[in-house]
């Protein structure tokens, strides 16, 4: 969903998500069984997982090439690079599941950060918050009540996490890893050039190149990220099953797309949050466990969220035109 929002500022979308996912995991999976990296521990899995991210860094960087350079719709290059992975995935996997990982890469979803750690880490990150949103402040980059919103948002976020973890295990290093992309992505959008640039290509593409926005080099720079964050995805999956499956991912990229329009963002470009993204998600996850527990079928469920995309997608062009 980072990833996705990302690319949806540049008035892009990215279909090839779930099948980046599919064939990272994939990677991760026949490193670790056929080439034998669970037999070097703690090593073999960061390989396993550093050989995800590059899959998944290089599908995005082709991605990117063909969007930036051949100025090739992104509809049509992630819709081919989509097909072109699961291909690939099938190939690589002989059409067959590859399974178990081992326990070392499992750890990654499986493992707690511990409660008395997580609550000494929920504390330093609002402290750091305050300390940095003061100093902005200070500064005139922020106003007070932009300040105080953003920390605000902060504080109830950590104060949910102690209330949901502390009690328990700890924090999932799952979680962790979504809240890190999460924060990295909206201190990138918010406070640095590349931020600034997203906005500017998807508010106007020619203007912004115009005004001297390196409008290439930042496409293909978050599509090179989007498919990084999907093989980060990949490889979680993966983990968190014990195993990888060539048809792992299928409809992901409906989830995220549903996910970033709910939480605000414009498929125009140019307009969005990832803290809408983010709550996006928490909508998304709601909707899917509650069907789930009352017994609606995914049949009906993938309805359903086709259903919502439409609307939300619909919702967005008359606010546009009202304003």
């Amino acid at each position: 969903a980072v990833g996705m929002t990302l690319v949806t500022l540049t008035s892009g979308i990215d279909l090839s998500v779930g099948s980046v996912l599919a064939l990272s995991g994939m990677v991760a999976a026949i490193t670790q069984v056929h080439f034998g990296f669970n037999a070097m521990g703690a090593t073999g899995a960061v390989l396993s997982f550093a050989s995800a991210l590059l899959v998944g860094g290089f599908c995005g960087s082709i991605t990117g090439t063909a969007v930036a350079r051949l100025k090739i719709t992104p509809f049509i290059v992630s819709l081919g690079m989509m097909v072109i992975c699961r291909g690939l995935t099938l190939i690589v996997s002989g059409a067959q599941a590859v399974a178990p990982l081992g326990e070392n890469l499992g750890q990654i979803s499986s493992d707690y950060l511990a409660p008395g750690p997580s609550l000494i880490l929920l504390s330093a990150i609002v402290i750091l918050t305050a300390v940095f949103h003061t100093a902005e402040v200070m500064r005139g980059r922020e106003s007070a009540f932009d300040a105080a919103k953003s920390g605000g948002l902060v504080v109830l976020l950590c104060a949910l996490g102690a209330f949901a973890f502390g009690g328990y295990r700890g924090i999932p290093y799952m979680v962790f890893l979504a809240v890190l992309c999460a924060v990295a992505g909206i201190y990138a959008l918010k406070y640095t050039r590349y931020g600034r640039f997203i906005y500017a290509i998807g508010g106007n593409r020619e203007a912004a190149e115009l005004s001297g926005v390196p409008v290439k080099r930042t496409l293909w720079l978050t599509y090179f990220l989007m498919g990084m964050l999907a093989g980060l995805a990949g490889v979680l999956d993966a983990a968190r099953v014990n195993g990888a499956v060539p048809s792992a991912g299928e409809l992901a990229e409906l989830d995220a797309i549903a996910a970033v329009v709910i939480g605000g963002t414009s498929l125009m470009g140019g307009s969005g949050t990832l803290v809408g993204t983010i709550f996006g998600v928490f909508i998304m996850g709601i909707l899917n466990n509650g069907m789930s527990l009352m017994g609606i079928s995914e049949h009906y469920q993938k309805v359903f969220k086709g259903l919502v995309i439409i609307l939300a997608v619909y919702l967005d062009l008359r606010s546009k035109k009202k304003s």
